[in-house]
């Protein structure tokens, strides 16, 4: 075997074998609390908990299930609703204090008054810089009505 092939079988090796650096690997989950306002024939106020994960450098997935109240003809009743929403961060390494986003998904909402409905959700976003170990986050977006919510998400170690 000569050199050249030798060079070739070593740089293989090497490539099935390194590890990506911390920087280079999507850091953990991230854990929120939010609460959103649903502008819609029912509004609701709702009350939420999500889990995010990364889905590579630019995208995080979130489970989010959230309940709070739904009003029509002056009656209120519980609601609910679970999503399932992909962020595209514009800023992944929070290289600027705020951090633009857009964001999509699949949502499942839940009153009495229409019962249970699925929705497509799209919108956009924007993250604060970290503060006390916490981000801030603004949302508005489309999906079984108008969408205003606020979240506020553990800090990752590394980009947002």
């Amino acid at each position: 075997m000569n050199l050249m092939h030798r060079g070739w079988l070593a740089t293989l090796a090497i490539v099935a074998v390194a590890t990506p650096l911390a920087a280079q690997r999507p850091t953990g989950r991230q854990f929120e609390g939010r609460v959103d306002l649903v502008a819609a024939d029912t509004p609701s106020l709702q009350l939420g908990l999500g889990l995010n994960i990364p889905a590579g450098i630019y995208v995080r997935v979130a489970a989010i299930v959230a309940g709070g109240v739904a009003h029509r003809d002056d009656v209120t009743h519980g609601a609910a609703r679970a999503d399932l929403v992909a962020r595209f961060l514009l800023d992944p390494y929070r290289e600027f204090p705020l951090g633009l986003y857009g964001l999509g998904g699949l949502s499942a909402m839940h009153d009495p008054f229409e019962g249970w409905r699925p929705r497509v959700m799209v919108g956009v976003g924007v993250e604060s810089r970290v503060r006390s170990g916490r981000a801030i986050a603004a949302e508005l977006s489309l999906g079984g009505g108008v969408r205003m919510g606020v979240a506020v998400r553990r800090a990752r170690r590394s980009g947002r």
